[in-house]
């Protein structure tokens, strides 16, 4: 089926006719395009953008993401104004890959691209219902394929809730490993430059497997561990703690040594925390602290060891006796 973008754009205008509005009904991207549109929350304060420049931008991206190509979608030529100032939108609070599901012919099987940058974090929901939260630095690929199958690539770090459905796989590519699940909560771990990928199962059943040999899965329970890091498939009942403080912000520790402290801290805040001393980053803390701003947090450990403090930007480094 063509897409009339024309009509699309008088619809979220409000300028079209009842009949208009009935054929828009029946179109299969209605959904789709209307979850997008509304997640553009409109400004108290008029901003003006410059919708040429902001276009040419995101199409150049999608162009350089290998996302789009010209002969096949001319994408600047045949998207009207009013979804030009959508995307433009979009661009401008940090979505400019994930646009790209708004292009996608509806006669092909649906695609789309979504990263987030340092400092970045964001959730989006998927064309088959799913719900993906992405920690900063990050990239997926999805594809719902037209026989069914959904297929994902990850760099970085995600948290998904899959959609339920035993006839439709969901599959997750990341780095040397495969993930398959029918409909589960989970967060998967493939830090660039790293071969260790970590999946965590908050509820449901998850299968865990070397992406070019299948000898051996791992079929992780609620609670568990599955890591895979130099080819050796291992599971784990007690994983830390703090695995989810990036998506939750709640971060617990106890007797936890500062260094390890200072990791997840990193990781939750992208920050940069560090100490002068190894002695520093033997010392144990206990503490919990819930949705608290990164300064807070500091100034607790600073306080609770008596150190000194020399902050530079993103950057915390602590220096003192501490608990010697």
């Amino acid at each position: 089926m063509k897409t009339n973008w024309t009509l699309m754009a008088k619809i979220f205008a409000g300028e079209a006719n009842q009949q208009e509005l009935q054929d828009f009904e029946n179109n299969k991207m209605t959904d789709m395009l209307r979850k997008n549109w509304n997640s553009v929350k409109k400004s108290e304060d008029k901003l003006q953008v410059d919708t040429d420049k902001a276009w040419a931008k995101l199409n150049n991206r999608l162009e350089q993401d290998q996302l789009i190509h010209e002969k096949q979608y001319a994408v600047r030529t045949m998207i009207p104004a009013a979804l030009r100032i959508a995307a433009a939108v979009i661009l401008l609070i940090g979505f400019s890959t994930l646009a790209y599901m708004l292009f996608t012919p509806t006669r092909q099987a649906v695609q789309m691209t979504a990263r987030t940058l340092e400092d970045q974090k964001f959730g989006l929901t998927l064309p088959d219902g799913s719900t993906v939260d992405m920690n900063s630095n990050s990239r997926i690929k999805y594809k719902l394929q037209r026989s069914g199958i959904r297929m994902l690539t990850l760099e970085g770090e995600a948290f998904f809730e899959v959609n339920p459905d035993p006839n439709r796989p969901f599959i997750i590519n990341a780095g040397d490993a495969t993930i398959e699940v029918t409909g589960t909560s989970f967060s998967v771990r493939n830090d660039p430059g790293s071969e260790r990928i970590e999946v965590f199962v908050e509820s449901g059943n998850v299968q865990i497997y070397r992406s070019r040999k299948q000898d051996r899965k791992l079929s992780l329970k609620a609670g568990q561990l599955g890591v895979l890091d130099q080819n050796n498939l291992t599971e784990k009942s007690n994983p830390d703690l703090n695995h989810l403080s990036w998506k939750t912000r709640k971060l617990t520790f106890r007797e936890t040594r500062l260094g390890d402290v200072a990791g997840v801290l990193n990781r939750t805040y992208s920050q940069n925390i560090r100490f002068t001393t190894t002695a520093l980053e033997d010392c144990l803390f206990t503490g919990t602290f819930d949705q608290q701003p990164i300064d807070s947090v500091v100034l607790v450990i600073q306080v609770a060891f008596d150190l000194d403090l020399n902050r530079q930007g993103k950057a915390y480094e602590f220096s003192g006796e501490g608990c010697n």
